[in-house]
């Protein structure tokens, strides 16, 4: 039996979700291990959703390209696991973790 659309009713996805699964998005964006998170908030409003994540990323690196490919990632499989619109993600830089092999220790 099928209810016309003006009868159904919505489906609430909450800030905290959506906080969780742009964290794991961030984490998942660079290989296993390279990025961890730190201090990410999310709000939803109707079908929209804003995300902000801080990162520790891997050092030495190209910073634009990865900080790029985390905002892109998390953006995008927000957006996929959510069912929301994520215009954009912010993503803030607030560490940076030396590679010990890069420097022989």
């Amino acid at each position: 039996m099928s209810v016309p659309a003006a009868d159904r009713g919505a489906t609430k996805v909450a800030d905290r979700a959506v906080r969780r699964i742009a964290e794991r998005a961030a984490t998942e964006a660079l290989a296993p291990g390279e990025v961890r998170t730190d201090r990410s908030t999310a709000s939803v409003r109707g079908r929209r959703a804003r995300v902000d994540v801080a990162v520790t990323l891997p050092y030495p690196a190209p910073l634009d390209e990865s900080g790029e490919r985390v905002r892109s990632h998390v953006a995008g499989r927000t957006a996929r696991l959510t069912g929301l619109t994520v215009p954009s993600a912010r993503v803030r830089v607030r560490e940076l973790n030396v590679r010990a092999a890069e420097f022989g220790e």
